[in-house]
């Protein structure tokens, strides 16, 4: 029996005058290929059929038709045509929305350009200069952790997570909720829940959970009401802050939410400012933390790249323990090579969906206004056509070759780890500044080791790609330096302190308590 709708190879790719025409594979009636989509490894199903049924190729789910795209031209066109004729699949702005967390990541049109003006702004470099010493502190924070770990081996997605949601808590909202130190519950269980719950409701038939809950809809159900509740704790201590001090200018990106409003005559009601602070948690903290996550497996996997980066940053940063200055940062090109490499074999985000705005032609097929699609990011930054060896591992292939020597397809557009257009990540400048730090710190004080050298990573996917129980053993290098787990200063140069005088301090607003940068930020 044929399982194949039809096989058309690239070269015989024909014009064809309606998606229904496509190649694709079989799906049965009413479900089509449902059972594929909604697993954690729908990335990888959907990038084996771009290899056999090539760049423009059809899906089913129930009685809705997909098209997916992997050509890199076309994915090009797709993200630089981003907002106007293109934007995110109706049906995931729908599941986030219900749930009462939408926000810049699902927003569109005039709500996206007003919302990304705020966001841009709030990480602009000369913001991030003003926070590097809090980054710094929380290295430190995350340095403790993993040296009192021992030969205990460590959850590196867990304490990652941990690591970034304080970070983003301290740059968008001005308060530092040191769960790096704290024991016991903290907000990443609740974040961490939400992520398997959209990702199974965006490739559900229908919204079932509206007439009857299931127990993992219970389960998101309970992880969103906690997260509202430790949000809405944060946004009512800021409405209090700024009644208590007029005059100040804000601080972070809550703070500028609230004043935007008022300036454009506007109010943010507390739903709304509950769905946008939410959204920039989830948004933060598991891209950032996963991808970071992915590099310490590869570290593992290539010992001797291992230790060239640590080599880099001993050069760099010896007798500290960690980056001391922020324009260290741009001075690592292995590491930064390093990184690069992971990022094309590892994204966060391997694919998205997106749905067109307009009739178009892609490929010699016409796509009628309202068409979804699913575009394969990662795809095309692993074809032997934009990568030599695209499958293969190897950092080389970002640092300046000699001329002379032969040039080897090396297409930097086909390699988009935070997009591209007009809605580039708008985070991607603090999520390189946290990867390079804590790198940086690692290969200065730990020997890593993994715990199952011979078991498989295996890629996971829950709204974003992670790595699938990864553990690793960290043993800490003899270096002539104070102990981070003494009290008083860490290698920073900024004391250990209590979760209760950090939080005290963090109510004055998180720049204006840094000896960098303290103006107000100019919105």
């Amino acid at each position: 029996m044929n399982l194949t709708r039809r096989i058309h190879p690239v070269a015989q790719l024909q014009p064809l005058s309606q998606p229904r025409d496509l190649p694709g594979p079989y799906g049965p009636p009413l479900i089509g290929h449902l059972f594929q989509l909604g697993s954690e490894r729908s990335h990888l199903t959907l990038e084996r059929w771009a290899e056999r049924y090539g760049p423009l190729f059809q899906i089913r789910l129930g009685r809705s038709r997909l098209v997916v795209v992997s050509d890199h031209g076309a994915i090009q066109r797709i993200l630089e045509q981003r907002p106007q004729s293109f934007r995110r699949n109706r049906v995931i702005e729908d599941r986030f929305t219900e749930l009462g967390i939408d926000g810049l990541f699902t927003a569109e049109g005039e709500d996206w350009r007003r919302q990304r003006r705020t966001v841009v702004a709030a990480l602009a470099g000369t913001r991030l200069a003003g926070f590097f010493p809090r980054l710094k502190a929380t290295t430190a924070r995350l340095q403790r952790r993993w040296a009192a770990a021992g030969k205990q081996p460590v959850d590196v997605c867990h304490d990652l997570t941990r690591f970034t949601v304080d970070v983003t808590m301290q740059l968008a909202f001005g308060i530092d909720p040191n769960t790096l130190e704290t024991p016991g519950p903290v907000i990443q269980q609740h974040l961490e829940k939400i992520g398997p719950g959209l990702q199974r409701r965006f490739f559900t038939l229908f919204p079932y959970w509206r007439l009857v809950r299931l127990p993992p809809d219970r389960a998101l159900d309970r992880a969103v009401k906690e997260l509202e509740r430790e949000v809405e704790a944060v946004v009512r201590a800021t409405r209090e802050h700024m009644a208590a001090h007029p005059g100040h200018g804000p601080t972070n990106f809550l703070e500028a939410m609230l004043v935007i409003a008022e300036r454009e005559g506007s109010t943010l009601t507390s739903a709304e400012l509950l769905a946008h602070t939410s959204q920039l948690l989830l948004a933060g903290e598991d891209t950032t933390s996963y991808t970071v996550s992915w590099i310490v497996h590869y570290f593992t996997r290539f010992p001797e790249a291992f230790l060239r980066v640590r080599r880099e940053v001993d050069d760099l940063i010896a007798p500290a323990a960690a980056l001391d200055e922020l324009e260290q940062a741009n001075r690592l090109p292995f590491l930064d090579a390093f990184c690069n490499e992971v990022m094309r074999l590892k994204p966060a985000a391997p694919h998205m969906a997106l749905e067109a705005l307009e009739d178009t032609e892609m490929l010699g097929c016409r796509l009628p206004k309202g068409t979804k699609l699913f575009v394969l990011l990662r795809y095309a930054a692993t074809r032997e056509e934009h990568f030599a060896g695209g499958d293969r591992f190897d950092p080389e292939r970002w640092l300046p070759r000699p001329t002379g020597n032969g040039k080897q397809p090396h297409n930097t557009q086909a390699f988009v780890p935070f997009g591209a257009g007009p809605r580039i990540c708008p985070g991607r400048n603090l999520a390189m500044l946290e990867i390079r730090t804590v790198l940086a710190m690692l290969c200065r004080n730990f020997d890593l080791e993994p715990v199952n050298p011979g078991r498989e990573v295996r890629e996971k996917m829950a709204v974003v790609m992670r790595p699938d129980q990864l553990h690793v053993r960290l043993k800490r290098r003899s270096l002539d330096q104070q102990d981070p787990l003494k009290n008083g200063p860490g290698p920073d140069g900024t004391p250990h302190l209590s979760r209760s005088s950090i939080n005290r301090s963090s109510r004055q607003g998180l720049l204006m308590t840094e000896a960098v940068d303290t103006k107000p930020m100019e919105w």
